[in-house]
């Protein structure tokens, strides 16, 4: 059985650095980005849902179990959007100020 959620291959490019861009045009992005898994989430079969890939070692995470761990890591960085990275525990946004004190030519 193929891969049933697998991206397709291509030219491999850099990730887009979102603090970078327009705020408006990542949201529409993502948005778009979002409801495109959701689609092809929603279309998983039973069978789809329990494949596991055997290029991974064992125990092998089965496609439901990274959809959770997705959605999972999604929650969490959504959280510290909204937080702005300033709550205890969240080294996110300490992270970025001192990558953004070391660009400007001061020292983390």
């Amino acid at each position: 059985m193929a891969s049933p959620i697998a991206p397709s291959s291509g030219a491999s490019e850099p990730p887009p650095r979102y603090r970078d861009e327009d705020a408006l045009r990542v949201a529409e992005e993502l948005g778009r980005a979002a409801e495109a898994l959701a689609d092809r989430l929603e279309a998983l079969t039973a069978d789809e849902w329990e494949y596991a890939d055997p290029r991974l070692p064992d125990p092998r995470p089965t496609v439901d179990l990274l959809t959770r761990h997705l959605l999972h890591d999604i929650c969490h960085s959504l959280s510290e959007v909204l937080r702005g990275g300033r709550e205890h525990g969240s080294t996110t946004g300490a992270a970025h100020r001192r990558n953004e004190k070391k660009a400007a030519g001061g020292r983390g």
